[in-house]
């Protein structure tokens, strides 16, 4: 054991040594530190001036946003920010951002120095966005920054349970990408491949490997603890699980740390603007990273909600001045906390993000019913036997079909749970909703690797 700590710790400390080199932000992951204790006052101060730098950047330099932040008043001619007006700005929409293209790329933008980047596309096409060096290191010194929360450093190994094919690299891997994943202690388990087989032979390598932190897609982490404890196996307990890209529900939680006896933290963000939020060790909510990050959520009227009401998220990403994200409808729901977290982290408190805006459910008396609801039903109330995975689909506003994955030898009680269910579905749906069932081999899930339990086809009644 010795021996293979003083590798671990040799490694890591190459890595170090190499990242300094070629990166600026373990000086900016030293700033977060820093920034996540002051106080309120100080780090919106901070907020501020990063926000009215953006701001005036984008007037001057970026044609979309030179017509719509002059029409809205917030910058004037000459350079002056009246951010009294900030929320006049028609928030930015991922149609807007595909339909308006290279008109919110900056005109200062440097090729060498940017990055296209997209999003997964999992709810239609990609969005393409434009980032700068100084987007990047910023983004690499948050993420670091959250994991420092769980207790991970870099040298501690860490299993990766990741769904995209493009972070993964299983097609092309190369040896530089071998090298550094050798280097970071990182063993890289696919996500997008999790039939019964592979999912014993993860269990083998993550009891080999021994890791500190198992990270992984929330759906994929309680689809494998789901079999380790039905298949009624030992797993190694980490010492933290940090759950990603996609949203975290409370029995999936439950389970998760169950099965591999360890504090699960969960991590809010997108490819479009990074990490945004995370769960310290205290586990009340999600901390925004407020000098990176300015964050509103909204109600349908297009104001503030209030803390515990569940509204749109938009995002404002201050460190992106190549192609300037500005209130941003990044496409999730969401609720502030109502009380503060005793971490004496002054950072605002998500209480959770509650999944996408397309996940949610419409009645036809204009009643919204948010996919927890549907998850805590199948998952908690009737806690079906038979079913290994689901997803609940709204076709119409008195129409749910329930799409399920079935265990072989518990289909016989398929039928028997399929009526609970249904009875549940037009409690929250209405007795007229027609619920239908249908059994596929396969659940995939979306081109990045998320996971969608409910998919709503049906507009709110008030758009």
């Amino acid at each position: 054991m010795r021996l293979d700590m003083a590798g671990l710790g040799f490694r890591s400390a190459l890595w170090r040594t190499i990242e300094r080199a070629r990166h600026d932000y373990p000086v900016l992951l030293g700033e977060l530190r820093r920034q996540q204790w002051l106080p309120r006052e100080e780090v919106e101060a901070v907020q501020r001036r990063r926000l009215i730098r953006l701001l005036q950047h984008a007037f001057e330099n970026v044609p979309y946003y030179r017509a719509v932040l002059g029409s809205a008043g917030v910058v004037r001619g000459d350079g002056s920010v009246h951010l009294e007006r900030f929320t006049e700005i028609e928030p930015l929409s991922r149609q807007v951002v595909i339909r308006e293209g290279q008109n919110l790329w900056s005109r200062t933008a440097s090729p060498r120095e940017c990055h296209l980047n997209a999003s997964g596309g999992s709810t239609g096409e990609p969005v393409r966005h434009l980032q700068d060096r100084v987007c990047r290191e910023y983004g690499l010194a948050v993420k670091a920054l959250f994991d420092e929360w769980t207790g991970y450093r870099v040298g501690r190994r860490q299993v990766r349970l990741w769904g995209s094919e493009r972070d993964l690299g299983v097609a092309n891997e190369s040896l530089k990408r071998r090298v550094g994943r050798w280097l970071r202690s990182e063993l890289w388990l696919n996500a997008f491949r999790m039939d019964e087989t592979r999912m014993r032979e993860y269990v083998r390598r993550i009891n080999a490997f021994r890791p500190y932190q198992l990270l992984g897609y929330a759906n994929s982490l309680y689809e494998l603890a789901t079999f380790v404890q039905r298949e009624g196996l030992d797993v190694h307990a980490p010492g933290a699980v940090m759950s990603s890209a996609g949203t975290l529900f409370p029995h999936m939680r439950e389970r998760i740390e169950g099965v591999f006896r360890a504090p699960v933290f969960n991590r809010y963000g997108s490819r479009e603007v990074g990490d945004v939020a995370c769960e310290c060790e205290r586990h009340r909510g999600l901390h925004v990273c407020t000098p990176t990050h300015l964050i509103e959520v909204l109600g349908p009227d297009g104001g503030p909600v209030g803390p515990g009401e569940v509204g749109e998220v938009v995002v404002t990403l201050l460190t992106n001045h190549a192609m300037p994200l500005i209130r941003y409808r990044i496409g999730d729901m969401a609720a502030w906390a109502e009380e503060e977290c005793p971490c004496g982290r002054t950072w605002p408190l998500l209480r959770e993000v509650a999944g996408r805006v397309t996940d949610v459910f419409y009645r036809a008396d204009g009643g919204v019913v948010l996919p927890e609801a549907f998850i805590h039903l199948i998952g908690v109330v009737v806690r079906p036997r038979s079913i290994r995975q689901f997803q609940v689909v709204q076709r119409s506003y008195d129409q749910v079909v329930v799409r399920a994955v079935v265990w072989p030898e518990m289909a016989s009680s398929f039928a028997e749970e399929c009526e609970k269910i249904a009875w549940h579905v037009r409690h929250l749906m209405g007795p007229e909703c027609r619920v239908e069932f249908e059994v596929v081999d396969e659940l995939r899930p979306t081109p990045s690797g998320k996971f969608r339990y409910t998919v709503s086809e049906v507009a709110p009644s008030h758009v």
